[in-house]
């Protein structure tokens, strides 16, 4: 192979950067009014009556924060050793208030209520409120995905995920699961040190000119293929000296991603179990209420035991319900959340792919020089053959046409020694990015299973405190019945 007239066309020199798209151009004035401005929409409430079972988070990370308030100094494992994880400002968000818009049209949806309180400077007011529906989440999700390649962006609800979500878009159950999920998304948002710092989120989060639409349509026609060459380019490369800080985040990423399967498994077949168990009290209540019918004596203590059954029977699919939701969800979501780390963590891996590639060009091009000035002949590929063949029967002078190949050799060791440098300075900042994220990724992780075991545990104290209550109370009905 000869390098001097390889112009490397097949190598991607991808830097990372984004096309330029400024914040500003969220304030389109040209397009269609935003979903914000609501005063032409025709509303129709949601039913409210199962959001009670899911009250709107009101986690303050400030507590969180004042944690580690003391502990803004390196932090040293065997991932990120002698790498600062910044902590994020105190931040509160909560999704709440779902309205049904432009009802009886084709171009009905949900709007959410954000409110949002921040001691954050960028923010116009400490307190701000704004309406969003779903694609703005989404427009918000791909912004930042854009934006920030090597940050890890939590996952969104996913829009066709039936075999957890039942019934149509516009039902009471599918829309507080959303809700919910939509309230995390933000939350996680705000728990990460770069992304809330991020522009496009102060504008989602505080813009009354925020127009969905006109940007999604531009941001979907912008970079759909910028990174799809390099896919391409990479899809059969394997890393020739994988970093042993990224295979160890591989391997633990799998077997978090492996564990929360089991328990997704394991947590659905108790739900299953608990769902059958309801339907097997409420039998056994009815089977009581009829004894009463038959037992003139003692029918109204039966008829009272088989209605405490029924109440009991009503806090089971109660609790069932809200493990469902909250606890089964959110290990759903955390699943994603994996995919996401993994993508970053090969997006990594193009980078580092992208450096060896590039390395080897160089290597080469250095070997062909050396072999052109030792010997004269090259490495003997088939085109420094036929290149010299050709230079003989052209009579041209052998010693001119050397010293030509090797100053266009010298010009690509030059070329490819700058973009060398530049992948490998690409490669170790993108490197040190993502374990910085990783290692935010665990502060969240830490953070949201204690407070979805938390969450758990009070789910259960409450329903085994109403069933001693209710068991209680028919204590002194059944004793009532004379031996």
């Amino acid at each position: 192979m000869s390098f001097e007239d390889d112009e490397y066309s097949s190598v991607s020199w991808d830097t990372g950067a984004t096309d330029s798209f400024k914040p500003e151009d969220l304030l389109d004035e040209d397009n269609e009014e935003p979903s914000q401005d609501l005063d032409s929409s025709t509303f129709s409430a949601v039913n409210n009556s199962i959001f009670s079972t899911l009250a709107p988070s009101t986690i303050n990370h400030s507590n969180s924060n004042e944690e580690h308030k003391d502990n803004q100094h390196p932090t040293t494992d065997s991932f990120v050793p002698n790498i600062t994880v910044p902590v994020a400002h105190a931040m509160t968000i909560t999704v709440t208030d779902p309205i049904k818009e432009l009802d009886g049209t084709k171009e009905a949806f949900i709007s959410y209520l954000i409110t949002t309180k921040t001691t954050l400077d960028s923010f116009t007011d400490p307190k701000v409120v704004v309406r969003r529906r779903f694609q703005d989440f989404v427009l918000l999700h791909n912004s930042l995905n854009q934006d920030f390649a090597a940050c890890v962006v939590p996952p969104l609800p996913d829009k066709h995920r039936l075999e957890y979500i039942t019934g149509d878009r516009f039902g009471p159950e599918f829309v507080e699961k959303r809700r919910a999920s939509l309230q995390r998304f933000l939350e996680r948002l705000a728990r990460h040190p770069t992304l809330q710092n991020s522009e496009y989120f102060r504008i989602f989060l505080e813009s009354r000119e925020w127009n969905a639409e006109s940007l999604y349509r531009q941001k979907k026609s912008d970079g759909v293929f910028e990174n799809l060459g390099d896919v391409l380019l990479n899809a059969f490369s394997r890393i020739k000296k994988p970093d042993e800080r990224f295979v160890e985040i591989k391997e633990s990423v799998d077997k978090l991603e492996e564990n929360l399967q089991t328990i997704e498994r394991l947590y659905f077949k108790i739900i299953k179990r608990q769902t059958d168990l309801d339907a097997d009290y409420r039998e056994f209540g009815a089977s009581i209420v009829n004894l009463g019918q038959l037992e003139t004596g003692i029918s109204r203590q039966l008829e009272k035991f088989g209605e405490a059954i029924n109440k009991f029977s009503d806090a089971w699919k109660q609790m069932t319900d809200q493990e469902d939701h909250e606890y089964l969800n959110q290990i759903r979501e955390f699943l994603s959340y994996c995919h996401c780390i993994k993508n970053v963590l090969k997006l990594r891996d193009q980078k580092q792919v992208d450096f060896e590639e590039l390395s080897e060009y160089l290597q080469g091009a250095r070997t062909e020089k050396e072999n052109i000035l030792s010997t004269g002949k090259g490495s003997m590929g088939l085109s420094s053959f036929l290149r010299e063949k050709v230079d003989y029967i052209k009579n041209i002078d052998q010693e001119q046409s050397k010293k030509e190949r090797i100053q266009k050799l010298d010009a690509k060791i030059n070329e490819l020694s700058k973009e060398v440098e530049s992948s490998n300075d690409i490669s170790e900042k993108f490197s040190d990015e993502v374990a910085r994220e990783y290692e935010i990724f665990q502060n969240v992780k830490t953070v949201e299973l204690k407070e979805c075991l938390l969450a758990y545990t009070d789910r259960h104290v409450e329903f085994y405190r109403q069933g001693m209550q209710l068991w209680e109370e028919i204590i002194p009905i059944l004793e009532e019945i004379k031996n």
